[in-house]
This record gives C-alpha cells, sequence and structure tokens, in this order.
C-alpha cells in the first residue's frame, strides 16, 4: 500500500522539487509544496525568498507549527484528493511531528535530501528562479529555518546524498525504499506457450483467458498468426489475442518482438485501437521489404518459411550493428520509417514496473512452438527465435520470478507447415485422422490451412516425447488441451468434462501422467464458449 504522506525535506537545493515533480508525474500524485500554502496565506503569488521565510517563521509561531498540517488538510477536503499526498518543503521536526499527529505516524513517510554545500550553491546558481533574485546563497543559508532543514536528516525515514546520485538514481532509490515498486516476489504473470510446432490453438487460449488480465503482451513476429473465434474469424498477427475481447486491457509488444510497420497499422486499424491502450516497445526490430523478399527466395522452399522477414530483420539486428546504412531499424525509429505508428512508441518496461506496483495481472503470449524453438528443434527447421518460456520472458523484458503460471498448449495431433518444414515423429494423413474421429475430411483440410502460410498443414500422431521434452523445458503448471474433437467429434457438444468420449478422458489422463501437471483447459471445439475449464486458479 502507498504511503498516504510522502514528506520531502532538505536545505536549499538539494533537489526537493524535482523529486516531487518525478513523483507526481509517475505516480499522480497530488503535490503540496509549503512555498504555495504561504503565498496564499500573504495573498501574494510572487513573494520574495527571505519574504517566504519570515512568513514561514511567523505561521510556526502563530499556530504552535501546526499551520501546514491545517491548510493541507482544508485543501484535500475542498479538492477530494484520493491517494498519495506528497507535502515539499517541510522545514521544521515541529512542522513533522504535527503532520504525524495529523495524519497517523504509519500513514507518513519522511525523506530528506541532502548535498554538498558546494553542490547546493552550484545549483542554486543555475536555476535562476525569479524568488532567489536579490539574494547570495551563503544569505540565505543562515536563516534560522534553513539551517534548521539540514538537521531533519536525523528523524527521517530515508536519506539521501543528492550529490552522489543522478536524479534517475535518485528517483529508483526513493521509490524502491517507499516500497513504490513492486517487489520482485509479486507473482502476477501468467505465460502461455506452445508444446509442438505452433498452430496449438494459444490464441483461442489466450484469447479465452484474457477478461481476466488488466495487461496483454505479445512477442515474437508477423510470422505466427493466432487466430480467435468470432463471426468471421480473426486473425492477430502481431497485437495480443483479447485484443478485442477485452477492451479495458492494455496492449504491450515487448522490446524483443519483431513488427511489420504496415501489417501491424492495418491490425491497429482494425482493433480500432488508440495511443493510449498500446505501447509499441522503443526497441522492437522493423521488418523491410528487403528482409521479405529475402526469406522468399533463400528460406520458403528450403525450410518452409512463411516468409514475412522475421529472420531476416533478426540477423540484420545482429549483424549489421556497425553499418549505419544497413543497421536494423528499431521503434524508436519510426518517427522517420512510419511516423502513423510512432504514438504508439514507448518503454513497455517502464509500464510493467507501474503495472507490478499495482498489483495488474498480465497475460504474457508467446509465439509458434517449442519444437520450433531455434535452440531445441531440430535445426535448421526451426524459427528464429527461442519459443520457451525463458525466451518469451527474455523478449518481454519480464524477471522468471514474476511468473506465476505457465500454461503449456498442446494438439492432439501436431501439425507442420505444409512443405519442406522438418521432420515429425509417425506422419499421417488428415484422411486417416478424420476416419478415426468420424470428422468430414474435407471440412478438416480447409480448416487446417496456415494462417500465414497459406499452406495445406501436415500432420502427425501426438508425440509423447516431444510433450516430455517441451514440459522439461518449460516447467508447466498447467496443459491446455487443443483439437480433441480431433479424438472423437462428438466431444464438440461437451461442456463438461465427464461428458468427453472415454478414449479422450484415457487420453487426458495420460498427457496429465506424462507432464506431471493438470490438464487444466481443454479445447472442444473452434466457438466463442471453446474451453471446458478445469482451473483450480
Amino acid at each position: 500500500m502507498y504511503p498516504k504522506v510522502i514528506i520531502i525535506s532538505g536545505p536549499i537545493a538539494s533537489g526537493k522539487s524535482n523529486l516531487s515533480s518525478q513523483l507526481s508525474d509517475k505516480f499522480g500524485f497530488a503535490t503540496v509544496r509549503t512555498s504555495d500554502l504561504i503565498k496564499e496565506h500573504l495573498n501574494d503569488t510572487a513573494p520574495d525568498l527571505k519574504k517566504l521565510q519570515n512568513a514561514g517563521n511567523k505561521l510556526d509561531r502563530e499556530t504552535d507549527f501546526a499551520w501546514i498540517a491545517e491548510m493541507v488538510s482544508i485543501r484535500l477536503r475542498q479538492e477530494d484528493t484520493q491517494g498519495t499526498i506528497i507535502i515539499d518543503g517541510v522545514r521544521k521536526r515541529q512542522q513533522i511531528e504535527r503532520l504525524q499527529r495529523s495524519f497517523g505516524h504509519r500513514y507518513i513517510r519522511h525523506v530528506h535530501l541532502n548535498a554538498s554545500v558546494d553542490i547546493r550553491k552550484k545549483r542554486f546558481v543555475e536555476r535562476s528562479r525569479e524568488s532567489d533574485k536579490g539574494f547570495k546563497f551563503d544569505q540565505i543559508c543562515k536563516n534560522r529555518s534553513e539551517q534548521e532543514a539540514i538537521k531533519l536528516g536525523d528523524v527521517a525515514d530515508i536519506v539521501v546524498d543528492t550529490d552522489k546520485y543522478t536524479e534517475t538514481g535518485i528517483f529508483s532509490l526513493v521509490t524502491s525504499r517507499l516500497h513504490l515498486l513492486s517487489r520482485t516476489a509479486d507473482r502476477l504473470v501468467d505465460v502461455i506457450v506452445g508444446a509442438q510446432f505452433g498452430s496449438e490453438g494459444k490464441g483461442n487460449i489466450a484469447d479465452y483467458l484474457s477478461p481476466e488480465y488488466d495487461v496483454l503482451m505479445r512477442v515474437g513476429g508477423p510470422n505466427a498468426g493466432h487466430k480467435v473465434f468470432e463471426d468471421p474469424p480473426f486473425t492477430h498477427v502481431s497485437l495480443p489475442c483479447g485484443s478485442r475481447r477485452n477492451d479495458r486491457a492494455k496492449l504491450l509488444i515487448g522490446p524483443g518482438a519483431v513488427i511489420d510497420p504496415t501489417d501491424l497499422m492495418n491490425e491497429i486499424r482494425k482493433c480500432k485501437l488508440n495511443k493510449d491502450r498500446l505501447i509499441i516497445d522503443e526497441q522492437v526490430a522493423l521488418i523491410t521489404p528487403e528482409d521479405v523478399n529475402w526469406e522468399k527466395e533463400h528460406l520458403s522452399k528450403n525450410i518452409g518459411s512463411t516468409s514475412k522477414g522475421v529472420g531476416a530483420a533478426t540477423a540484420r539486428r545482429v549483424l549489421n550493428r556497425f553499418r549505419n546504412n544497413q543497421r536494423c531499424k528499431l521503434g524508436k525509429d519510426l518517427d522517420d520509417v512510419y511516423p502513423d505508428l510512432y504514438p504508439y512508441v514507448g518503454s513497455t518496461l517502464e509500464y510493467l514496473e507501474e503495472a507490478y506496483s499495482k498489483k495488474k495481472r498480465i497475460l504474457l503470449e508467446g509465439t509458434q512452438g517449442t519444437g520450433l524453438s531455434l535452440y531445441h528443434g531440430d535445426y535448421p527447421s526451426v524459427t528464429s527465435r527461442d519459443t520457451t518460456v525463458a525466451g518469451c520472458l527474455a523478449e518481454a523484458g519480464i524477471g522468471p520470478r514474476r511468473v506465476r503460471k505457465i500454461i503449456l498448449v498442446c494438439r492432439t495431433y501436431p501439425i507442420r507447415v505444409g512443405g519442406n518444414s522438418g521432420s515429425m515423429e509417425k506422419e499421417i494423413s488428415w484422411d486417416i485422422m478424420a476416419g478415426r474421429s468420424k470428422n468430414d475430411p474435407v471440412e478438416i483440410k480447409q480448416h487446417e490451412v496456415g494462417s500465414r502460410s497459406g499452406k495445406q498443414r501436415r500432420v502427425s500422431e501426438f508425440d509423447w516425447s516431444l510433450l516430455k521434452k517441451a514440459c522439461h523445458l518449460n516447467s508447466p503448471t498447467d496443459i491446455a488441451l487443443t483439437f480433441v474433437d480431433y479424438i472423437h467429434k462428438k466431444n464438440e457438444d461437451a461442456v463438461r468434462f465427464e461428458q468427453l468420449s472415454e478414449d479422450t478422458i484415457n487420453f487426458v489422463e495420460v498427457v496429465e501422467a506424462v507432464s506431471g501437471v493438470p490438464c487444466s483447459l481443454i479445447a472442444n471445439k473452434f466457438d466463442f464458449k471453446c474451453v471446458i475449464d478445469r482451473r483450480r486458479w
């Protein structure tokens, strides 16, 4: 919980105003400056420094040091201010004691700033405030209230020597000590990743869960389309699934992601997003038409690439760091490259830190599947990134201790992109699968087309060794099993677990035995109500 009152004290030019402004800008705290209270009392908008000091001393005598507490209380009642208040410029111990009596000792935190005399004198000369005119630093320091302000470090909760740190460092130190930043032990992030070769139905699972979260985040690139049920269905290319279903959630595209500016802008327009809803991290890599053309020429036939330019852009990001004219453009360059997207650019890391401090729940949506990982897949028939939980967290800029749940999505019949896309254990035909499950093979083949490649997918028997490997690499807390209608078509009509076919229930039990975790979500059809939810969280 934030403190009710933050008192900032310190001698002149110690950095009080800078700190209070940063706290106000970052957290939206109301700020009350004691100098403004004196101006109101004097009915003078521009008193000089000496007049301010003398008036403050007089108020101390007349009110027995209670004037700050009394005037702040009146202002708060008038403005109906909620949340934390910053009181900038308390100068005497008795003033602090009065504030503690008024607001309660446990709700007040006192920050004292200090700096060497030489540094403060330099700052005083450089700041050129109107109220400082006609006064010398040494003269001001002789004032009694100024001398007492220096001693307040003895009773402060936090003391910072501001000449030792940058403004950013001071802010980080103070906010950490005030517990305004969340603890790293707060587990607020749930992650969804694929167990096989992509197209496991992650998008539909993410879309189903999305209303439960405050923040939806996506990593990866536009080589993976995540389809969600709408009428007609909608495929998310770069935005997280749930962008349209949960219209109150903040949307983030992480720094390790790769985007095609034109595709992303089209998706933003289709989802009718304003600039306040989405943050594209300033570090994302941008795909160029040359990246797409290179992949079409070199990768499409060789490894079944979807040829969206993701790998080529990623390679340029690594190889051309020293070539200015060939260097990979990043999100921060969008103002020059694609200005329509630039209003969405920001720091997702900063936003995540704010979200953690407010205990917001975050859903991170991975890309493709574990079997396509650059490091753990069947090289060279892999994608250009690590698709495990660890890789997704790295791309998002989320530390592992933030993670609460890891949902590993598996489909009953794994698929790969059509063509020369790599090996699968016990590959079969769609006709065989359809015959077993009593599905229409024509309908199945129409459905099983790559959302980005447009190619007929290949299919295989369930690979238990791949499931085990995916569990080792991702340490899931839960399994989401999809396409159970491919075990038997009658599963489409099930709304409870016990209504699934006997073979399906047996299959789920084996999945749980091999993975060692519960099969908490079961998708039985592509529909708005498509999930049998067995979670206990």
